[in-house]
């Protein structure tokens, strides 16, 4: 099968909560060749008018993009991908979210992974750009840096050529499926929510199909504007990934040590009232800690050539908290509402 053939099996699904952003994602993938060619449904409820009227005008001009407005009152983005697949019948399924812009090469780069028939799920990395606030670049920055540790891989290019991962390795905002593999799985669980991009993700590795990450077909995801944001974020990434090894994935002790550094500062904190060498130890292990961060901080620094990053020095442990403190809320309080209000239903 020819890059043509490709192209004209593809169906890209775009969940929605109706931001503006949304019609700057779009423009991005029109830039893409042979994207007539493909199937474009954006799916959910436009609250902005400005917004849906651009898009009424966008669908009239271009047929091979439609709109579904809809929105689910529980398990809301799984529940929208899955209509837009549903609405589809094209043989690749290609997931993005709706604040990602899209370089011209990423259509073609990532429908070419799939000429190999072994290959079910292709995820590509997800970058920071450049229109962005410092404190959004800043959060992104910490993502690829060596302080996130593995997922670090999501975030940045590296290699020249498509590569087996794990589950793991994948990012939600930038993925492709193939249609009778996602089928199989029975599409995202909407009773799950986060994280049933990985669940996905699990169960196609589990039935032993091909997953890749093509490190040159990446999109430029917009990170969050505000501390809070990015607290709110990285808390809910944390929280997830206690789901996960709920919902019975493989236990992967990596993600987990920012639960264990807190659970660690937390017990010897307590113990420092009580023992001077428990106090003492506790700042062993903050000096170390702080060492650390230190060195991948000088290490992003010595890369980018912008000394306003070595503020990565505070936002990495901001990371590491939130994230710690994700794992342990979902412990002791598990299944908590993590989903963001914009696009709920009101009624």
């Amino acid at each position: 099968m020819n890059m043509n053939d490709f192209l004209n099996g593809l169906a890209i699904v775009i969940p929605t909560m109706g931001r503006p952003i949304l019609l700057r994602t779009l423009s991005s993938l029109l830039a893409n060749p042979g994207i007539e060619r493909c199937e474009l449904v954006v799916v959910g409820v436009i609250p902005d008018p400005s917004v849906a009227n651009a898009l009424v005008e966008i669908t009239a001009k271009l047929p091979f993009i439609r709109h579904l407005s809809v929105r689910f009152a529980t398990g809301d983005a799984s529940e929208k991908r899955n209509t837009g697949a549903k609405a589809t019948t094209l043989p690749i399924l290609a997931f993005l979210d709706d604040d990602v812009h899209v370089p011209p090469g990423w259509l073609a780069e990532m429908i070419a992974c799939f000429q190999d028939p072994m290959v079910a799920l292709v995820s590509g990395p997800s970058l920071v750009p450049d229109d962005i606030s410092w404190i959004a670049r800043l959060a992104g920055m910490a993502l690829s840096s060596r302080a996130a540790g593995n997922v670090s891989a999501r975030y940045v290019t590296g290699g020249d050529a498509p590569r087996p991962i794990k589950w793991s390795g994948i990012i939600g905002c930038n993925m492709l499926f193939r249609r009778s593999v996602f089928n199989e799985i029975g599409g995202f669980d909407p009773n799950f929510c986060l994280g049933e991009e990985m669940q996905a993700s699990f169960k196609t590795s589990q039935r032993g199909h091909q997953l890749l990450f093509n490190p040159k077909a990446p999109v430029f995801h917009y990170p969050k504007q505000s501390f809070r944001g990015f607290w709110r974020q990285i808390f809910r990434y944390g929280a997830t990934r206690i789901r996960l090894i709920r919902s019975g994935v493989e236990v992967e002790w990596g993600p987990l040590v920012p639960g264990l550094w807190l659970f660690s500062i937390v017990v010897l904190g307590v113990g420092a009232f009580w023992s001077v060498w428990i106090a003492r130890l506790l700042m062993l292990e903050l000096v170390l800690y702080a060492l650390v961060i230190l060195a991948f901080t000088l290490e992003v620094v010595a890369t980018s050539r912008r000394w306003g990053d070595l503020l990565l020095v505070f936002i990495q442990p901001f990371m590491h908290l939130s994230y710690g403190a994700g794992i342990w809320t979902e412990v002791f309080r598990p299944d908590k509402d993590l989903s963001d209000a914009l696009g709920k239903p009101t009624d």
